[in-house]
């Protein structure tokens, strides 16, 4: 009798535009955990709140990014931003974005 593993699947980077893409392959390749982290929270608020947090850090004494890194990080969200639906007025979910 065989026995069949499954492995799962690396999560596959977001398809993205032509103007947007290497902004995203910048940052995965000087950065690969926040290009790891970019592709699992895809479409999601978290990746939202994940990026202003690493473009906009509040607790100072860090280095910062390259100005082309942070470039990148400030088209990809503004981008992402683009895509995320605005909370209506009254809206359930208002409280979670």
């Amino acid at each position: 009798m065989a026995i069949k593993i499954a492995v799962p699947k690396a999560p596959r980077a977001p398809v993205l535009p032509p103007d947007i893409a290497p902004c995203f392959t910048l940052v995965q390749d000087q950065f690969p955990k926040i290009g790891e982290k970019i592709t699992l929270m895809w479409g999601s608020v978290l990746l939202q709140q994940y990026l202003g947090k690493i473009i906009f850090d509040e607790r100072g004494g860090r280095q910062g990014f390259p100005t082309p890194v942070i470039s990148a990080l400030m088209r990809l969200y503004d981008y992402h931003g683009a895509l995320m639906p605005e909370p209506k007025a009254g809206d359930d979910w208002e409280h979670v974005v």
